[in-house]
């Protein structure tokens, strides 16, 4: 079932709970961590599970309802996300040397961006300074 990466980590640190809280005897450490990483969607009856266990709704995690979090912690996820999926994929197909280094400048075009996202967020987030005089 797709759903919105960060919200997961987001609802998990909200509450206070670890990974393996989270996971429980259901599922593994691992497996929350992918989730969170957007590599790994999880089933229906283990959104309902980490729903529960983190006092959100099921819809949390898979639409735009309010979070208290940001879209800019979304798209930096993603990108992540995105990036390693394309790493996953680059490893399992054959292309010429040409192409396996134009999806590397991909990848890192996307890490950047995320990256880029974050120090966007972390400056908005810090109070102005003002010159000293």
């Amino acid at each position: 079932m797709p759903i919105i990466p960060g919200r997961i980590r987001q609802a998990r640190t909200e509450r206070g709970l670890s990974l393996a809280d989270l996971a429980g005897a259901e599922v593994s450490r691992a497996f929350i961590h992918q989730l969170e990483q957007g590599v790994a969607r999880p089933s229906l009856q283990i959104l309902e599970m980490i729903a529960q266990r983190t006092g959100k709704s099921v819809a949390f995690f898979l639409s735009g309802e309010p979070s208290g979090g940001s879209v800019e912690s979304d798209v930096a996820s993603d990108l992540v996300a995105i990036s390693k999926r394309l790493e996953r994929l680059l490893a399992t197909i054959e292309v010429s040397e040409a192409n396996r280094e134009a999806v590397r400048l991909v990848i890192n075009n996307l890490r950047h961006g995320a990256r880029l996202v974050a120090a966007v967020m972390r400056e908005r987030d810090q109070p102005a300074s003002r010159p000293p005089g």
